[in-house]
């Protein structure tokens, strides 16, 4: 796990320019405090990184060349299958100089080509420079947990781990991206395209790989998650695979743990963690009960007691939030969308001051296995299109009673569930923060207001698996990761998510669509696969809490005053995207406490927090 930022230029000359990428690189120290190394010939200069997870000696240092100089790789991320694919290159005559996972991926890469990405199990960001051909080729991971961004101009190629890198090069940077700003603020949507929140700056997409010469550059797709829904659920079948996934996440050379919740994402993988080491004490789990949200120490304490692990509660200086702010959006270079990024923050800080460098999480899980109790209209809807009205009784009954949703209520959202589908609405959950922006803002980005929230049946023919490929590559999890990813980098924590293993993503999708919430409970098939594996309490826990936060207490009690003096008409707010009236509506909010459009304001404030930083850049 690591970060680096490259430049290749079209026109030769990177010698002399070698001084200006150290100095962009040292932008994201904080991704690899263990190492740093640089290269440069002519025509490309890449910088490095290193935080020492696999092989910690000075074997594993980059910028790592071939044996024969042809090939120059950078490479953030882990592996996980690095031993089997060792043992196979060896069997091909390679030898090693290292136990590191990098040599593995640059003698794979030698072997094999681009295509040789498909082999690989992990979360993964890399460049391979091609001396001899004089291309560059750029790889990210199939879901896209590791970031990868890229800017081209004037004959010259950027990618960096990170934005700041890529601002701090270009000095003079791209101005802001309003149509992404209009996506967050209107609709609360982040890292849901390629586009960032600067001009010309974009994400490599996930599962792509992305070819770079003097005279071309394109972009290969080289996984998608394909849904093959003949199969019913197979418990064990299911169960080896994520023991194993979640085994392959444990191999390290140093300081491990996971987080810990009272949710089933978390608690499963600490329990197959558990089950996975020689001994259960040998895994350490981290827990935190933040203000103003549900206490789950409950659930935490059960799971805890039940798989025996070594498990503790740390506790977070929450007396300056406000100016916590600055240090989170510096870190993220973007604006984030609610304030349970901040609590994420400032417990991986935590967790680093445990001496903790490998931090076990739960992303994923919601995505993956349907755990968003919104995903019940869309998998009602589908077994009725399909005409399987005995498994559809089931699930409405068993939401009435797991779920504690009145039955008028489920049948009502189902009705406008169907309408929105049919008549193509946008069906925005949230529409509150259209009040706040400027009519012209509006107007320029109508088409964008225009998109729809919900999918419609795609090449699956099912709306259900549609909306959860939905949650999986644009609308939530890209979010989350980058969340995770910034946060944990931070404090050089390399975070790792098992729910999102390729394979078991692969397994998941096998199964009818019907198995994800049989019964009318959210995340059905994990819930039968981990039945004695952990305590009845959690597997069967009826209530689901939300992300750590509060945008309500944020904006009405912690924020209240930054925020109105922000709007405080006789001094420019922003770029002018808000009404001139938003100081007064926020009174207005204020006193009445409007929790629906605590969610919008949150995103104002960061918006304007964000430009304040980043103007100019």
């Amino acid at each position: 796990m690591c970060g680096f930022f490259g430049v290749m230029c079209r026109d030769g000359g990177m010698e002399a320019r070698k001084v200006d990428v150290v100095r962009s690189g040292r932008k994201i120290i904080h991704r690899g405090p263990d190492d740093e190394g640089c290269w440069s010939d002519s025509f490309y200069s890449v910088y490095f990184r290193r935080l020492s997870i696999i092989d910690t000696s000075y074997n594993g240092h980059q910028p790592m060349l071939s044996d024969d100089g042809r090939y120059v790789l950078v490479f953030n991320g882990e592996i996980y299958n690095h031993p089997e694919l060792r043992e196979r290159l060896a069997l091909s005559g390679h030898v090693f100089r290292t136990s590191s996972d990098t040599e593995v991926l640059l003698r794979h890469f030698q072997e094999y080509g681009p295509e040789g990405v498909l082999g690989l199990r992990g979360m993964f960001a890399f460049a391979v420079w091609d001396r001899a051909s004089k291309e560059l080729h750029l790889f990210r991971d199939r879901v896209g947990i590791k970031p990868l961004f890229l800017y081209s101009g004037g004959g010259t190629t950027l990618f960096a781990s990170e934005i700041k890198c890529l601002l701090e090069y270009l000095g003079d940077g791209p101005g802001i991206d309003e149509e992404t700003v209009f996506r967050y603020l209107a609709k609360g949507w982040a890292d849901d395209t390629s586009r960032t929140f600067f001009k010309d700056i974009v994400q490599v997409p996930p599962a792509s790989y992305v070819k770079i010469n003097v005279d071309a550059r394109s972009v290969v797709k080289y996984w998608s998650l394909k849904y093959e829904g003949a199969r019913k659920f197979e418990r064990e079948g299911f169960l080896d695979i994520f023991s194993r996934a979640v085994s392959l996440h444990l191999r390290s050379d140093v300081p491990l743990a996971a987080t810990l919740s009272g949710g089933m994402d978390s608690s499963s993988i600490v329990a197959l963690a558990a089950k996975s080491a020689a001994s259960p004490e040998q895994i350490r789990a981290f827990s935190v009960i933040p203000p103003e949200t549900i206490d789950e120490s409950f659930w935490i304490d059960e799971t805890a007691r039940y798989t025996g692990i070594t498990h503790s509660y740390l506790d977070m200086d929450l007396k300056c939030l406000s100016g916590v702010f600055g240090d989170v959006l510096s870190t993220h270079d973007e604006p984030f969308q609610s304030s349970s990024c901040i609590y994420q923050y400032l417990l991986r800080k935590k967790v680093s001051e445990k001496g903790i460098k490998v931090l076990l999480v739960g992303e994923g899980g919601d995505e993956v296995f349907g755990g968003y109790r919104r995903l019940l209209y869309p998998f009602l809807y589908s077994l009725l299109k399909d005409g399987r009205r005995s498994e559809y009784d089931a699930a409405l009954s068993g939401a009435v009673s797991f779920m504690g949703i009145p039955r008028d209520i489920i049948e009502d959202n189902l009705l406008k569930y169907k309408g929105a589908i049919r008549s193509k609405q946008t069906a925005q959950e949230n529409t509150t923060a259209y009040d706040i922006l400027d009519a012209d803002f509006k107007a320029e980005h109508s088409l964008v207001a225009k998109i729809s929230h919900y999918p419609g049946t795609g090449d699956s023919g099912n709306c259900f698996v549609e909306h959860l490929r939905q949650h999986l590559f644009v609308r939530d999890l890209p979010y989350v990761l980058r969340m995770e990813d910034r946060n944990s980098m931070a404090f050089g924590i390399e975070a790792r998510v098992p729910m999102l293993d390729h394979i078991l993503l692969e397994e998941v999708f096998k199964y009818d669509y019907s198995e994800f919430m049989a019964g009318g409970m959210n995340k059905s098939m994990l819930r039968r696969a981990m039945t004695g594996h952990l305590p009845e309490g959690v597997t069967g826990r009826k209530s689901k809490s939300p992300r750590p936060g509060n945008n309500s207490h944020f904006m009405y009690t912690v924020l209240k005053d930054e925020l109105l003096d922000i709007l405080d008409p006789t001094s420019p707010v922003g770029p002018g995207f808000l009404v001139k009236g938003a100081r007064e509506l926020f009174r207005s909010d204020l006193a009445g406490r409007n929790a629906e459009r605590a969610e919008s304001w949150f995103r104002v404030f960061v918006f304007l927090r964000w430009y304040d930083i980043f103007k100019g850049k």
